[in-house]
């Protein structure tokens, strides 16, 4: 294995362990599926999925794809994990021309600038003992009126 595979490998380790028990053995359980699933497709001679070379492996998950129902659907959701685990990593995104640093910073601005105050009782209210939580009803002439856009949304043309 290359070291990008390793480390969307280390990355789809880490995916796991975030998620909540249940989901994170639903996931092991499909891809132990799919692993010796590959034993009945006719080109892997029997071999499981992890030991098929990358034009059978291929052929596997495209079979899989062009059929209805609950297969296709894991293999895609599956693919769909493995893929969001790679463009993860920080050289992918600088590969792909993707820099979040800046939006997060304008739109980082742009809400303690409308919600500074709310943002800081918060806070307060969580990490200094005996401070009163912001009361939720009391109205807040920072707050954007709702009858315009959500100024923390992106313009469609931005991405």
């Amino acid at each position: 294995m290359d070291q990008r595979t390793d480390r969307v490998l280390r990355e789809f380790g880490l995916m796991l362990g975030s998620l909540p028990p249940a989901a994170r053995k639903a996931l092991a359980a499909a891809l132990v599926i799919l692993d010796q699933g590959a034993r009945l497709y006719p080109a892997s001679r029997g071999r499981r999925f992890a030991r098929l070379d990358d034009l059978v492996a291929g052929g596997y998950l495209r079979a899989l794809l062009a059929r209805p129902g609950v297969a296709a659907e894991v293999v895609q959701r599956l693919r769909s994990v493995v893929t969001m685990c790679y463009y993860e990593l920080p050289e992918v995104q600088r590969e792909i021309g993707y820099d979040p640093a800046p939006y997060i910073a304008a739109v980082s601005r742009r809400r303690l600038e409308s919600y500074g105050p709310q943002i800081r009782a918060g806070e307060a209210a969580v990490f200094i003992p005996g401070a009163a939580p912001p009361d939720r009803n009391q109205p807040d002439r920072n707050q954007p009126d709702r009858n315009q856009p959500d100024r923390d949304q992106p313009d469609r043309d931005q991405p």
